[in-house]
């Protein structure tokens, strides 16, 4: 072995033995989930694996498409995958910014479900690291008690309940850093974690940034008044100036993400909530007692915060308070902060602001892992001052506690569970034990400090198997088999590569029934379907007016369609899972043992021209097939593509029905404890191609379906959707059923329109559509040419939804752009001959970019000046001679040591087991070092 891998391995040796507890406190939580896991049949215990709620249906497809686009070197700014094209950087920013995501390229497609369940072990087990780093960067001690604390923080109920949403992990990880960073910048003049770890944060989620910038700024008087003093007003008010400056820099630094995706969040759903008027309360304040109980159930839809972090430190919150040691200032400021976060939950107009001036879909109390982050931060000094209170004392905190749980389960709305009680009861008498050990006998402070890790580890053990249990009985994990793995899907994707051989032009795919509303995103095909929280509204109300399944907010999905809609959006391919329908319009492409693909002749180009007239065409309306008769009149002219059909009330089940007017139907529920079911019969008078569309109030329904004679057709009857009945014949029996279940509302309405496809007609105005579109000659993902022969003027159409980011060139010149129906990008065109160009850049990316180039270099230049603030070592005038601190180590009947050492770094420990020796907890508050600089 050479000298220097001699000097490498002693290198990574003490590496790892001065982060011996680092390692231990990411490790401990990460195995605890693991297991976990493991107990609900994950994969490779069994064939299940950790995907739910939007993980399932959002980010686990999105992560797919990212994949995709690291490994082919696919453009960040845009994707084509869903939505029909989608501004992809704000995607990026609000799902998937996340650095560690670059670990999902180690996987293969099929295996994308344990890359998910890899990042979010070690994003669990950062968690803990992280927090233990904050402790000891803090409180300069490295042992057993911090990594206690610490993998408390990492398995708290909110952690468990949102483990599901990977991207607000990274928030959870980063906060200790960024506070570490903040304790530094206050206390040390040491501004460069501070600054770089709220950049990263802000990068890797744009959202959760805002709830730890929020806290932070509560979070920095705590510093400010602990470091320093009103009293040497130049370094109180350079604290200040240093705390908004790097604050404003790392903005600065994460602008070029940050402001194109704040501005893209304009246009979505969220941005149109408005400040509460009316000031209101949601619980009571002693409600919010129970939530810190263990085996309390997750909330994840509905219900109180998440604010359980273990019962270890229920029982450090009062001594925090009691403990002289403690300063009354710290005592005073944390109470504050406590007060306010309370407030925050269960003020209406608190929780407004905290949640980015929105009120959240469900997921509530999104900020509540900064609360426990304050709880814990309180839990350690209060830990290191329990050897002022005597034994009794601590049974007596204890003992109170034990009757503040029994209150609780008298005096909460919500009663506990028996089996919350008595295990928070039994866990405060074992802590109780634990923490009087050393008055009971002689005990090395390493064995006491061992007993109590190992509660703390059985204690999360318990709590985190029943929380994940919960979450798989009430939101249930799913099978691997047919999402990204399995028979299905490689054939899937087979056939996609198939026809991306075949294929030298742009088109689309989808597939029904769809397996989420995000397909295209999981088998990185150009789709319709998208199920987005960057999703702008106004495209959604086209998409929906014209018959898609959408829940009104930031989505819309390809459940059932028509040829008109398909052929207008250039869906070239359809794959069918299960093929129930007579479709002749589509040319068969191939069949396989799990799937049928067809191909649509009639597909169109990514554009074309219509009518001057088109610039005032509107999707508006109730009838969707009225929309799309009045969109291809706009584009051809010509006789309606859809011809209404008759219908007429059949039999009934449990209900009466009534109408005022056609295809409206008003009922009512005879007997509310029993399901009902209306049956309506649809005339056909001759062959040919039907389709029905069910405008319902969401959710009310159960279940729909349609027989064709003894086929039946099953569709999505939660939403308003279209249904493709296929060709039929004209002497088939056509009956719609819709149900309702026992615990629908007893009364409601619904719509249901039934048409018949001319196909002449359809064939007439698609051949002339046709004639003018455009001829792509250059696609990529930000990038479109094309050409475009027009024998009159008119208004170009594209099917991409508008976005301003898009750049539009006829012949060379720039064009304007405008929102077709609020939805589609469309622009005026001549007659003749065109040259037409399009280029994606995010709007505001370049100013973003410039701005976090300039914070980058000013940045760089602080670094760079001698003596700087942050520089370790700064370089000493000449002659000046080194500082000498004196660092006191207090005695304690299991410590050797005494006296005081001297040292000239102001870092320095003393040259004793860290573990053997506890600072000076008088010299300091909850955040205090071992000596003040």
């Amino acid at each position: 072995m050479t000298k220097t891998q001699m000097n490498l391995k002693s290198r990574l040796r003490q590496l790892f033995l001065q982060n011996q507890k680092t390692l231990l406190a990411f490790c401990l939580p990460a195995l605890i989930l693991f297991i976990a896991y493991m107990t609900r049949g994950i994969f490779p215990v069994g064939n299940r694996d950790v995907l739910t709620i939007d993980l399932y249906h959002q980010y686990a497809p999105f992560l797919a498409e990212l994949r995709e686009k690291y490994v082919t070197g696919g453009s960040l700014f845009y994707s084509w995958a869903g939505g029909l094209g989608i501004n992809f950087l704000a995607l990026f920013a609000y799902y998937l910014a996340s650095p560690l995501n670059l670990l999902i390229v180690l996987f293969p497609p099929a295996f994308l479900t344990e890359a998910i369940l890899a990042l979010i072990l070690i994003k669990i087990g950062l968690a803990g690291a992280c927090f233990f780093i904050f402790l000891r960067g803090v409180w300069r001690q490295d042992n057993l008690q911090m990594v206690a604390v610490s993998i408390l923080y990492a398995l708290s109920a909110y952690s468990l309940a949102y483990s599901w949403n990977i991207m607000w992990l990274d928030g959870i990880f980063l906060l200790p850093l960024i506070l570490l960073g903040l304790v530094r910048l206050v206390r040390d003049k040491r501004y460069l974690l501070y600054c770089l770890s709220l950049a990263l944060l802000v990068v890797s989620n744009y959202y959760i940034a805002f709830f730890v910038i929020l806290f932070t700024i509560l979070y920095f008087p705590l510093c400010l008044f602990e470091y320093q003093s009103i009293s040497r007003p130049g370094q109180f008010f350079a604290s200040i100036g240093r705390f908004a400056g790097f604050s404003l820099l790392a903005g600065g630094i994460s602008a070029v993400l940050a402001l194109p995706t704040y501005f893209s969040l304009q246009l979505t759903s969220a941005a149109g909530d408005h400040m509460p008027t009316t000031i209101t309360h949601y619980f009571d304040l002693f409600d919010y007692i129970g939530q810190h109980f263990m085996l309390v159930s997750p909330t994840i839809r509905d219900g109180m915060p998440n604010m359980y972090c273990g019962i270890l430190a229920l029982i450090l919150i009062p001594v925090y308070f009691f403990a002289k040691t403690i300063s009354l200032k710290q005592k005073f400021l944390h109470l504050a902060l406590i007060l306010v976060m309370i407030l925050s939950f269960n003020v209406n107009v608190l929780n407004f602001i905290w949640h980015g001036f929105h009120f959240p879909n469900q997921l509530p109390y999104r900020n509540s892992f900064v609360y426990i982050f304050l709880i814990l931060t309180m839990a350690y000094p209060a830990l290191q001052s329990l050897k002022e209170f005597s034994g009794k004392q601590i049974g007596a905190i204890c003992a109170s506690l034990i009757g503040v749980v029994l209150l609780a389960q008298k005096l909460n709305d919500k009663t506990l569970e028996l089996q919350t009680l008595y295990v928070t009861i039994i866990f405060i008498a074992i802590y109780a034990a634990v923490l009087t050990l050393d008055r009971v006998r002689r005990i090395h402070v390493n064995d006491l400090a061992l007993a109590l890790l190992v509660v703390v580890f059985a204690e999360l053990l318990l709590n985190t198997l029943v929380t994940v249990g919960r979450i798989d009985t009430t939101e249930y994990y799913s099978s691997r088999e047919g999402y990204f793995s399995g028979h299905e899907v490689a054939e899937i994707r087979q056939e996609l590569a198939a026809i991306a051989d075949q294929e030298e032009n742009f088109y689309r795919v989808e597939c029904l029934p769809p397996k989420t509303t995000n397909d295209g995103f999981m088998y990185n095909y150009n789709g319709l379907s998208i199920f987005a929280s960057t999703m702008p509204t106004k495209p959604v109300n086209t998409f929906e007016n014209l018959g898609y399944h959408s829940n009104g907010i930031n989505s819309y999905k390809y459940e059932g369609s028509t040829i008109v809609l398909d052929s207008l959006f250039g869906i070239k391919y359809l794959i069918r899972r299960s093929d129930t329908i007579d479709d002749r319009l589509r040319q068969l492409f191939v069949q396989t043992s799990e799937l049928t693909i067809y191909k649509n002749p009639y597909a169109l180009s990514l554009g074309y021209a219509g009518t001057k007239d088109l610039a005032q065409w509107s999707s508006s309306g109730s009838d969707p097939f009225d929309s799309q008769n009045s969109l291809v009149s706009n584009l051809a002219g010509g006789d309606p593509v859809f011809l209404p059909v008759g219908q007429e009330t059949g039999a009934l089940t449990n209900m009466t029905v009534s109408g005022t007017r056609t295809n409206y139907y008003n009922y009512n529920r005879t007997n509310a404890k029993q399901s009902s079911m209306i049956k309506i019969d649809i005339e056909q008078e001759k062959d040919q191609q039907l389709y029905l569309y069910l405008d319902v109030t969401p959710n009310k329904p159960d279940y729909g379906y349609v027989m064709i004679d003894d086929k039946r057709v099953d569709f999505n009857a939660k939403r308003s959707t279209l249904v493709d009945l296929g060709f039929v014949n004209a002497d088939a029996k056509i009956e719609f059923c819709l149900s309702f279940k026992e615990d629908s509302s007893e009364s409601g309405q619904f719509e249901l329109y039934s048409y018949a496809l001319d196909q002449a007609a359809f064939e007439t105005a698609f051949d002339r559509i046709s004639q003018q579109s455009m001829k792509i000659t250059r696609f990529t993902d930000t990038r479109i040419d094309g050409t475009v022969n027009l024998a009159e003027d008119g208004v170009f159409m594209l099917s991409i939804p508008f976005d301003q980011g898009w750049q539009v060139k006829v012949d060379g010149e720039i064009v304007k752009t405008q929102a077709l129906d609020d939805g589609l990008i469309s622009f005026e065109i001549k007659a003749g001959t065109h040259q037409i160009s399009m280029k994606y850049v995010p709007s505001w990316f370049f100013v973003g970019l410039l701005i976090s180039l300039v914070s980058l270099l000013i940045l760089l230049v602080i670094y760079m000046v001698p003596g700087g603030p942050g520089r370790r070592n700064p370089v000493r005038r000449k002659n000046e001679q080194p500082e000498i601190r004196t660092i006191e180590i207090p005695v304690s009947p299991e410590t050797d040591l005494a006296g005081a050492i001297e040292t000239s770094d102001p870092n320095a420990t003393a040259h004793a087991d860290p573990e053997e020796t506890s600072n000076p907890i008088d010299q300091a508050g909850p955040t205090g070092p071992i000596a003040r600089e």
